[in-house]
């Protein structure tokens, strides 16, 4: 690998490069002389990266300034239709759908089999920014949806943006559907918006395989005593159950060795972010059902 990222790099292809020198940092541990010399060679690369891409923009920047957001907004909404592609998918999306009819009504069943596929299609959007391969999501009627991700080791950064990018997108369809009661008055997409919030936040409980112990994996101690007080606070003003499972589960991870040692203040924030926005979403749904 460190051959071939050699050869890609004095080519001038310096994405094939970074690619190869990200996934050998997968195989080593992360407190080798190895692993921080290859780190250091993937920052390199990114500014090097980042250069050449400033440089080709300057020309186009200032005209194309107006139409930015509407590409960015069709850029994710074309990605966001990958896992539509997939028969596996879309079976058991379908299976899943028949599950929750027969629970909860059609219209209900629809807006939450799309709430889940959006955070699943979050993780895989995020996964592919970093170079890494991800199929589309799998869906198990009763307990949400799934991403086979086998025999990956992801840096604690990398790691906690893959695994916020679910909450994060799951937050914007909940908000969605807000906006859509709120335009409507029809009770039926504030019940939506309430269990999207609702699911979500308990994905950000920092324990097993759920996205908050992933969003934790790149936090320091400080951090995560931080991310307790506000969800503490966010308990005591909303009685929100989630957030006392996300206390728990914090604590217990206060006591578990694997804090990160470098603070990541944008990892942070998300998580933060998350915790208020999810919060105010239940509060201002519930009042509409």
């Amino acid at each position: 690998m460190a051959r071939k990222a050699q050869i890609a790099a004095n080519g001038g292809d310096l994405l094939q490069a970074r690619d190869l020198w990200r996934q050998s940092l997968a195989l080593l541990p992360p407190e080798t002389v190895q692993y921080r010399s290859i780190q250091a060679r993937i920052a390199d690369l990114d500014r090097q990266i980042d250069a050449a891409g400033a440089a080709g923009k300057t020309g186009w920047r200032k005209g194309a300034a107006g139409l930015g957001p509407i590409a960015l907004l069709l850029w994710k909404f074309k990605a966001l239709l990958f896992g539509l592609t997939k028969i596996a998918t879309l079976l058991s999306m379908f299976v899943s759908f028949g599950f929750y009819w027969r629970l909860y009504g059609w219209a209900f069943a629809a807006g939450l089999i799309l709430s889940i596929y959006i955070h699943e299609m979050g993780h895989v959007i995020e996964l592919r920014k970093f170079g890494i391969p991800a199929g589309a999501p799998m869906f198990i009627p009763g307990f949400g949806a799934i991403i086979q991700l086998r025999g990956v080791a992801l840096p604690p950064v990398e790691d906690a943006r893959i695994g916020l990018a679910g909450p994060i997108y799951g937050f914007g369809a909940a908000l969605v559907a807000y906006v859509a009661f709120a335009l409507t008055g029809l009770k039926i997409w504030a019940a939506i918006a309430h269990i999207g919030a609702v699911i979500n936040l308990f994905n950000l409980i920092p324990i097993w395989q759920l996205d908050g112990a992933r969003g934790f994996h790149s936090q320091t101690l400080s951090q995560r005593i931080g991310l307790l007080a506000l969800a503490g606070a966010l308990w005591f003003f909303t009685r929100e159950s989630m957030y006392f499972l996300i206390i728990l589960g914090g604590a217990y991870r206060l006591f578990k060795r694997d804090a990160s040692q470098e603070p990541d203040g944008p990892g942070f924030l998300q998580f933060a972010g998350l915790l208020l926005a999810l919060g105010l979403l239940i509060v201002f749904s519930t009042r509409g059902l």
